[in-house]
């Protein structure tokens, strides 16, 4: 990827469903004349890259405490954020707060259930319901994470410029507004 005095070397990205090894990728980048340094600085400016990157080093670090001190994973944690204030609650309705899939939620539902934490029981109005709620334990624990995640988010936005706090939330925001916006024009497609 060579560039003329006064061009500016410009690559474009394309989400494809397609995972790729570092091997794979350092061979393509050989092959079209780029290095994989030249493609990590220009990820590095690339806003999508690094929201990515971002919560993916916010999720390892999420989840490596959350694990070690509760065994719990970062997808029955956010269950049980959904689930603390809203039980009973329909599958269907973990669903659509927490942005899993079905699979996942049965998944972790079955695991939560294992471990104490829920417990399921068909509607009375619907049969065919299976309603999720918080156990004993599972509601003191919802209080532990609750409090535990408020400073979590406490220690992190602490290393923000304080005038930045407010931004970085709205900027989040307008990210994931626009996004949605795009899903929808995919999905009339």
């Amino acid at each position: 990827m060579s560039s003329q005095p006064g061009q500016t070397n410009q690559l474009e990205f394309r989400i494809i469903n397609v995972k790729v090894s570092k091997e794979t990728a350092s061979d393509a980048a050989v092959t079209a004349g780029c290095n994989m340094s030249k493609i990590i600085a220009l990820l590095a400016h690339y806003p999508p890259y690094q929201l990515v990157h971002a919560a993916e080093m916010l999720r390892d670090t999420f989840e490596q405490f959350y694990e070690q001190r509760y065994q719990l994973t970062v997808p029955q944690w956010r269950l049980m954020m959904v689930l603390g204030p809203n039980y009973p609650i329909s599958q269907k309705e973990l669903v659509e707060a927490s942005g899993m899939d079905k699979v996942r939620i049965s998944r972790e539902i079955r695991r939560l259930v294992e471990k104490g934490i829920i417990f399921t029981e068909s509607s009375a109005q619907d049969k065919r319901i299976s309603l999720v709620s918080l156990t004993n334990a599972g509601l003191a624990l919802f209080l532990q994470l609750k409090s535990e995640a408020g400073s979590w988010q406490h220690t992190l936005t602490d290393y923000l410029p304080s005038e930045s706090r407010e931004a970085i939330r709205q900027h989040l925001h307008s990210v994931s507004a626009a996004i949605e916006q795009l899903q929808s024009l995919d999905r009339e497609k």
